[in-house]
């Protein structure tokens, strides 16, 4: 069993279990905030909770789910069900936040709905919670990009797309313009941020006909700020990955012990940990030093033992525009992954589709879902694998199912579609 942990705004810790070993699974997502430490006593909170099971139940990842929530913010489904304003505040604000970057009056109640199911409800016997020992591009992508080279694949480094070009004869996306140099291919996959492809489609006038891109134009992103500081210090930190809300209402913000997690900081006599602010439009303009004094601020006000630490070596990457932001009512303007053009695909974690996953596991396998497509295309190559997401559990099912059916009843009452839905 491993842990992590929310943190109040006072910088009270509520811890929550990452990863567990138990027998059965309960029937209901309250333990994913259920199973505390036993000094914490939330009980009558947790219990406010329940009736939201019957949203998630409902929400099953069709057209027709995400449009029914899709309208509301996630604040107002919460009271919507009664939720307690602590448990709120502490539990799911937080998670909201460090999982959609943004608050939850400004998150639409469906994607709150997709991400509760799938982190609290279809992981209850296994936790996709894993951190990598060591610098993620060095661990990971360098080496698979090296060993792509080595099969004969090209990258071309330091190039931003800019516009497409279409064949107007075909119809067909026909090169990707990157500056002064166009690069021309058979078919294409757009794995890219919201806003880059947003800047695409505004410098491309073939696209505005489309009303699949016109409609990106709509959506809208938040930005990100990820800071890294190695202290003079060893400071115990209790978990390896904390969640906290922010000291204001519009942002969230995580941090993460390195020197428990990376292999290379373990037997160093210092305290490296990695800070993310989420929503950080507020922060993204100031200078490195006001940043890394902004996250200070926030260490110490979650951990005492962080005042008296000095900075030693600092990281501040900023990432401007760099995830979408899930607003009431952006479903319908967002892209499924195939396109109006017959060899233009899509994948991200913020495209829509049917798979179930959600954040980095949904990116990779919207990348296999692109790959498939590709496949189809050209009528050549072997379909990847994609693995389906844990299915629900008979309870659950059952439930789904009466779900459902009461939403077939409820369709042919008559005048049903009269009123507001």
């Amino acid at each position: 069993m491993s842990w992590g942990s929310r943190l109040s705004r006072d910088g009270i810790k509520r811890p929550t279990i990452l990863q567990r070993d138990l027998q059965s699974n309960s029937p209901y997502f309250i333990t994913s905030h259920g199973y505390q430490h036993p000094l914490e006593s939330l009980h009558i909170q947790r219990l406010t909770s329940i009736p939201v099971i019957a949203a998630v139940i409902d929400f099953d990842n069709t057209d027709t789910a995400w449009r029914k929530y899709d309208s509301m913010t996630a604040r107002e489904l919460f009271k919507m069900y009664g939720c307690s304003q602590r448990l709120y505040r502490e539990v799911f604000e937080p998670a909201i936040q460090a999982a959609l970057f943004a608050p939850g009056e400004q998150c639409s109640a469906a994607a709150t709905l997709g991400m509760l199911y799938y982190y609290m409800l279809s992981h209850q016997e296994n936790s996709d919670f894993l951190l990598c020992r060591g610098d993620v591009e060095g661990k990971f992508f360098s080496p698979w990009l090296q060993s792509l080279e080595m099969e004969g694949l090209k990258f071309v480094p330091n190039k931003v797309p800019s516009s497409l070009t279409i064949d107007t004869d075909s119809g067909c996306i026909s090169a990707i313009v990157c500056g002064d140099e166009i690069y021309k291919a058979d078919a294409f996959v757009s794995a890219m941020g919201l806003s880059s492809l947003q800047s695409i489609v505004k410098n491309s006038p073939f696209l505005w006909s489309h009303r699949e891109f016109a409609n990106l134009l709509h959506l809208s992103t938040v930005d990100v700020i990820s800071i890294k500081l190695w202290l003079d210090k060893k400071i115990t930190i209790p978990n390896v990955a904390n969640v906290c809300p922010g000291f204001d209402d519009s942002s969230g913000w995580t941090f993460f012990d390195l020197t428990s997690i990376y292999d290379d900081y373990y037997e160093e006599p210092m305290t490296v940990v990695e800070v993310e602010f989420y929503n950080a439009s507020r922060l993204i303009t100031l200078s490195d030093d006001d940043i890394v004094s902004e996250a200070s601020l926030h260490l110490i006000k979650c951990i005492q033992d962080f005042e008296g630490a000095t900075v030693i070596q600092k990281s501040v990457k900023r990432s401007p525009k760099s995830v979408i932001n899930f607003l009431p009512g952006s479903y319908k303007y967002t892209p499924r992954g195939s396109t109006s053009f017959p060899n233009l695909f899509i994948a991200g974690d913020w495209i829509v589709n049917r798979h179930g996953s959600f954040s980095k596991e949904k990116a990779y396998v919207t990348g296999l879902e692109a790959a498939n497509r590709m496949v189809d295309y050209f009528g050549t190559g072997d379909f990847a694998k994609i693995i389906a997401v844990e299915g629900d559990e008979p309870h659950i099912e059952t439930l789904r199912s009466l779900s459902r059916r009461a939403n077939e009843l409820k369709s042919q009452i008559p005048f049903s579609e009269f009123f507001l839905q």
